[in-house]
Order: C-alpha cells, then structure tokens, then sequence
C-alpha cells in the first residue's frame, strides 16, 4: 500500500514538474532554432562574399595573364 502512496505522490510530482519544465523546454527549443537560423543566414552572407572575391581573384588573374601573353 506504501508503494501505491509513493506512485501517487511521484506521479503527481512529475505532472507538476512537467507543467513547470515544459514551458521552458519549448523557449529553450524556439531560442536554439533562432540561434541556428541566425548562424545560417551569417554563414549565407560570408559564403557570398567569398564567392564575390574568388570571382574577382579570377578575374585579375585572367587579366595579368592576357596581358602577360600581349607583352611577349
């Protein structure tokens, strides 16, 4: 009968602890996921801008070549 009591008690602890926890848990999830977007979309941004210099590089040295071979 002592451990019926016991289940009782945890149960309902664990009913109210979970009212308490769950709220939290979602604001951690929605605070990780805006996090995440955020660290993408910079990501995004970075990746551009080292495509956009890696098409400039390119496109200088395409230049340097053209007017190496001019000169000779």
């Amino acid at each position: 009968m002592e451990r019926l009591g016991l289940g009782i008690i945890i149960g309902i602890g664990l009913a109210s602890l979970t009212r308490i926890t769950r709220p939290a848990a979602k604001r951690a999830l929605k605070l990780g996921f805006v996090a995440a977007r955020a660290v993408r979309l910079a990501l995004g941004e970075r990746k551009e801008q080292l495509a956009d210099l890696v098409a400039e590089v390119r496109e200088e040295m395409a230049r340097d070549e053209r007017g190496a071979a001019g000169r000779l």
